[in-house]
């Protein structure tokens, strides 16, 4: 936090995007209950922390009663409404569902500029992977994608955690075109990870 407040306002989470003080409050709760836990949780250190935070709370789960949510997000720094605005989770009769990632990638896919949010890409990426999706995957992947650092392991992660067979079926679709775009596409990657100063996690 001192570090932070120390270079408040020049603090990115991407190229044009600034760390709030906000998501700097959610990454510091993190760290605390990565503490208290140990090893062996899973979810990607090198996510933003709302991502973090989604995955912990839907890990292997489509829904969450909303007494359940609040007692998870109390304290974190961030509400249900954080998940609701990125289009990750709806409300029904006071349950949190979590969005098919089938209907986000609808969604999303045809509007202008990339999607940027690390969650955001997987999500896109594996619901273009489900077979009714009519989402041409290559075609996301070639026109001017950059992906987030932590775009692999929340792929790896969605591919043990997702919360169904269909969407853990559709990550590892994903996976692999994703891993072969990288391949063929390392100097993008690379530029992106300069950008993030992630080498040595990366």
């Amino acid at each position: 936090l001192e570090y932070f407040s120390r270079h408040y306002g020049q603090v990115f989470v991407e190229d044009g995007r600034e760390f709030t003080v906000k998501e700097a409050l959610v990454g510091i709760n993190q760290i605390l209950d990565d503490q208290m836990e140990g090893e062996g949780f899973g979810t990607p250190v090198i996510c933003e922390p709302i991502s973090r935070q989604f995955l912990r709370i839907f890990a292997q789960k489509s829904q969450i009663p909303r007494d359940q949510m609040q007692k998870y997000l109390r304290g974190t720094g961030i509400g249900p409404s954080d998940f609701l605005n990125r289009g990750w989770a709806e409300e029904r009769k006071k349950v949190f569902y979590w969005v098919s990632p089938l209907e986000f990638s609808q969604e999303k896919v045809n509007r202008k500029g990339s999607l940027t949010r690390d969650f955001d890409q997987a999500m896109l990426l594996v619901g273009a992977c489900y077979p009714e999706s009519g989402i041409n995957t290559k075609k996301i992947l070639d026109e001017s994608f950059k992906p987030h650092p932590a775009l692999s392991h929340l792929l790896d992660w969605l591919i043990h955690n997702g919360s169904d067979s269909e969407m853990r079926t559709a990550t590892t679709i994903a996976r692999q075109l994703y891993t072969r775009w990288k391949a063929e596409h390392q100097s993008v990657v690379q530029q992106q990870i300069s950008l993030f100063d992630m080498e040595d996690e990366v």
